[in-house]
C-alpha cells in the first residue's frame, strides 16, 4: 500500500515538474519574439532599422576638392657656398681680422701670414731681373750699332735669360701674395681653427696634416636635399612644389620647388638625391638643420572624391564581372544600389574617383556593411568629421 503510494507522488511530481518546464519555454519563447534580431555589426536592428525594416544608413554626395598625392620625408640643410680656408704657404700667423659669426665680403682680407723667408726670395728673383734686364738690353744696343761686334746668338741668350728671371719673380711674387688669405666669396665665418702666433703648415700636399685657419659659408641662399625612395622617385622631377616644415619652429612653412636631381639612383640605398634651392636672406634656415619636406608629387584640381569610408573592397558579385575591386552603395528612390569605382589619389581625408561616379549621387558612407544591392533603406544626411591629410612620419 505504501509503495502504491509512493509512486503516486513521485508521478504527480514529475507533472508538477514538465508543467513548470513547459511555462518557462514558452515565456522564454515569448520574450525572444519580442527581441529584434541583431545587425552585421552586432547592434539590434532597432539601430539599423525602422519599424518597417528598413536600414538606416547616412549618405552624401561627392564633392570637387583639390586633391594631392604626397610624401614627408626627412631632409637636410646646406648652405650655398662652404669652403674651409687653409694656408699655400708655411709660417707664423701673423694677424686674424674676424671671428665667428662675422660676416665678410669677397676678396676681404682674413688673415696675414709671416713668412719673411718668402719674401727675401721675391726680393732675390727681383734683383736677379734687373740685373739680366740691364744685361740683355745693354747687348741689344751694341748688336744693333755695330752687329759685328757681338754675335746674335749672345743677345738672344741674354734675352731668354731675361726673360726666365722675369717669370721666376712673378712666381715669387704669387708666393708671396698667398701670406695673405682672402675671402672667395661673400658669407659668414662659421668656424675659426687658430690664433695669431700659431705655425701654420703649408695645405699643398696634405690638408689633413694642415692646420685650417676658417670655415666659411654663404647662406643667403641654402641647398636643401632630400632622398627619395625608388617607388617614388620617378615622380620627382625639376618643378615639382615642396613645403619645408622645422619641428621647433611652430607654424613655419617654406615653399620651393625641386631645382634638380641626380637623376640616377644611389646603388647602396635606391634613393634618388633630390636638391631644392632657397633663399634664406631671413636665416629661416640654418646649415645642418633637420627638416620635414613635403614633396607634392601628383596634384589633380577639381577631382571628384568622397569618404574612404564610403568605399567597399572585395569581390564585384551581384552578377558582376568576377574578381576583386573597389565599389560604393549608392540610394536610388529609396533602394540601395552597388556601383563598381575606380580610384586614384587617397590623401587620408578624401578618396579620388575617377570613374563610376557622376556627382550627383547620393553615396552610403554609414550603415554599408549590411547593405545588399537592392535592399530598401532609410537615408540621413552624412556629418563628415574633421580631419587632415595623412603624410609619412619622419
Amino acid at each position: 500500500m505504501q509503495k502504491g503510494r509512493f509512486k503516486v507522488v513521485i508521478g504527480l511530481t514529475g507533472v508538477g515538474v514538465l508543467i513548470i518546464l513547459v511555462l518557462v519555454y514558452a515565456m522564454r519563447r515569448e520574450q525572444l519574439s519580442t527581441v529584434p534580431p541583431p545587425s552585421a555589426n552586432g547592434a539590434s536592428t532597432q539601430s539599423g532599422a525602422n519599424s518597417a525594416g528598413m536600414l538606416s544608413v547616412q549618405i552624401m554626395k561627392p564633392q570637387r576638392r583639390d586633391v594631392a598625392f604626397t610624401l614627408t620625408l626627412p631632409a637636410n640643410v646646406s648652405p650655398w657656398y662652404q669652403a674651409t680656408l687653409y694656408a699655400k704657404v708655411p709660417g707664423y700667423l701673423k694677424w686674424m681680422g674676424f671671428d665667428k659669426g662675422d660676416a665678410v665680403k669677397a676678396g676681404q682680407l682674413l688673415a696675414v701670414i709671416d713668412a719673411p723667408e718668402i719674401e727675401q726670395q721675391y726680393q732675390q728673383a727681383q734683383a736677379d731681373y734687373a740685373i739680366k734686364q740691364v744685361t740683355y738690353d745693354r747687348l741689344y744696343s751694341v748688336w744693333k750699332e755695330n752687329p759685328d761686334v757681338i754675335a746674335k746668338q749672345d743677345v738672344d741668350v741674354a734675352e731668354a735669360a731675361a726673360k726666365a728671371a722675369l717669370h721666376l719673380m712673378d712666381n715669387r711674387r704669387s708666393i708671396l701674395e698667398y701670406t695673405k688669405v682672402y675671402a672667395p666669396f661673400s658669407g659668414v665665418i662659421t668656424a675659426r681653427f687658430a690664433d695669431p702666433g700659431a705655425l701654420i703648415q703649408a695645405a699643398t700636399g696634405s690638408a689633413t696634416q694642415a692646420v685650417p685657419l676658417y670655415t666659411i659659408m654663404n647662406l643667403d641662399t641654402v641647398r636643401v636635399y632630400v632622398s627619395v625612395p625608388q617607388e617614388s622617385a620617378f615622380l620627382a622631377k625639376p618643378g615639382v612644389p615642396v613645403v619645408l616644415t622645422v619641428k621647433e619652429v611652430v607654424g613655419l612653412e617654406l615653399k620651393g620647388t625641386i631645382t634638380r636631381t641626380t637623376e640616377a639612383l644611389d646603388s647602396s640605398t635606391r634613393t634618388l638625391l633630390v636638391e631644392v634651392d632657397l633663399p634664406n636672406k631671413k636665416r629661416q634656415l640654418r646649415p645642418g638643420t633637420f627638416v620635414g619636406a613635403t614633396l607634392y608629387l601628383r596634384q589633380h584640381p577639381n577631382a571628384l572624391v568622397i569618404p574612404p569610408a564610403a568605399i567597399v573592397s572585395g569581390s564585384s558579385g551581384n552578377g558582376g564581372n568576377s574578381g576583386n575591386g573597389r565599389f560604393v552603395f549608392v540610394v536610388e528612390q529609396g533602394q540601395a544600389r552597388r556601383i563598381p569605382i575606380t580610384t586614384d589619389i587617397d590623401d587620408g581625408v578624401w578618396v579620388e574617383v575617377t570613374s563610376g561616379l557622376t556627382g550627383s549621387e547620393d553615396v552610403v558612407v554609414v550603415g554599408k556593411a549590411s547593405l545588399t544591392d537592392g535592399v530598401r533603406v532609410k537615408a540621413a544626411p552624412y556629418n563628415l568629421p574633421a580631419g587632415k591629410p595623412s603624410s609619412q612620419e619622419y
